[in-house]
């Protein structure tokens, strides 16, 4: 499948949720011939960081360290452009000023599609708000009547959820897996750079062996590795997420 310019918008609410639960995707995308933008909303030392504090890390210096280790991993991925906006964490809450901002971001970028947080998750303050932050901020990019910089209103783009670190208990429901078996070693390469998170990396492997045990089920064959996602939207058009 060709996705020679095809726009990937990727949102997280954190640095290590773009490695842990979509690089494969990203790295298939761009192996494809897409294009990859992300935006990291906040650097995750209120609570995804417990390892570099532990090891007498202050906050800005968790905080360089974490831009340090994710360039590593957008380069390791061929990730054309990202930001690290560095709001609030822990917990991340929504305003005008936000949805604007990420209006602004969503104009620019054009996506054909969105991957984003679930809209729950029992162990995460700030990635079950996430989604509708997402999900307002697209409505707004998509709004006539909304202003921003002279930016012209976008098409609508299809939101697929990466899945929560617990799915069974928050409500995922997987209707489309990706095979990234092509890329995997990509996957393992951009978590690693986060070398104190070495045990949650392998547990992200396992996940992806497992999920491609699901997408054998369901008919893709000679799958070894893969990623599972929600489609928030009914597709009605060319999906561009269906490899």
């Amino acid at each position: 499948m060709d996705m020679n310019g095809k726009k990937m918008l990727v949102v997280s609410a954190h640095p290590g949720d773009v490695l842990w639960r979509c690089s494969g995707a990203i790295a298939k995308h761009v192996k494809l011939g897409g294009l990859v933008d992300v935006v990291v909303l906040t650097m995750g030392t209120g609570g995804e960081a417990n390892e570099l504090f532990k090891s007498g890390l202050n906050t800005e210096q968790a905080k360089e360290l974490r831009r340090k280790d994710f360039a590593r991993a957008m380069e390791i991925l061929g990730v054309s452009r990202y930001e690290m906006w560095d709001l609030q964490d822990y917990r991340f809450e929504i305003t005008q000023e936000k949805i604007y901002r990420m209006v602004r971001f969503m104009r620019q970028s054009k996506p054909n599609l969105i991957l984003t947080h679930h809209n729950t998750d029992l162990f995460n303050p700030d990635h079950g708000t996430i989604f509708p932050y997402v999900n307002m901020s697209l409505e707004a990019a998509t709004g006539q009547g909304i202003f921003v910089d002279d930016l012209k209103p976008i098409e609508r783009a299809p939101i697929f959820c990466f899945e929560p670190h617990a799915s069974e208990v928050n409500g995922f429901k997987p209707n489309l897996f990706v095979d990234i078996t092509d890329v995997i070693e990509t996957k393992k390469a951009a978590m690693a750079t986060f070398e104190l998170k070495k045990k949650l990396a392998a547990s992200y492997v396992d996940r992806a062996k497992y999920r491609a045990v699901n997408a054998g089920s369901f008919g893709r064959k000679g799958c070894e590795y893969a990623e599972a996602y929600e489609a928030i939207y009914p597709i009605a058009q060319d999906g561009y997420f269906v490899y």
